[in-house]
């Protein structure tokens, strides 16, 4: 890639001038200027992540890095200020709530692959139960799984 900068004009009609060899800088420009006005005036953090990650794919295109690479990496920088000034905002205590329900989906999953349905039943159902899912509360249940598993 090459060493630059670029402008680009966010949906909110802010522009920043964006490095694509600084994504951790981009990321943090990208939620003060975007992510943290835009809950400030919604108060949805749902919506929020979710046009977050649609300009972030967008910002993607432009800079022509993998979406889902530059996606987890934004959602990586967000877990990472939530303790600090994200948390600071109206509602937004800890992190369980990006995925409000966590608990429900756990206890669904845990429902279904204890049942006494076939492997092909059993995907189906959990394919079914995620298939609404954005990548982040995807990730939340990955990780949610993957602490659990770490303390037994």
């Amino acid at each position: 890639m090459m060493a630059n900068q670029n402008n680009i004009k966010l949906s909110n009609g802010v522009n920043l001038e964006l490095d694509p060899d600084d994504l951790d800088k981009n990321f943090s420009m990208f939620v003060d200027k975007f992510l943290i006005p835009f809950f400030k005036e919604t108060n949805d953090w749902n919506k929020t992540i979710q046009s977050s990650i649609s300009e972030i794919e967008r910002i993607s295109s432009i800079f022509h890095l993998s979406k889902g690479e530059i996606i987890s990496k934004f959602l990586k920088n967000i877990e990472s200020r939530l303790p600090a000034d994200i948390a600071e905002l109206t509602g937004l205590d800890k992190i369980e709530i990006l995925f409000e329900n966590i608990d429900d989906y756990v206890e669904t999953m845990v429902n279904i692959v204890s049942s006494d349905e076939s492997q092909e039943e059993i995907r189906l159902k959990i394919a079914k139960l995620v298939e609404n899912l954005n990548l982040f509360e995807i990730s939340e249940l990955f990780i949610y799984f993957a602490r659990n598993r770490n303390k037994k």
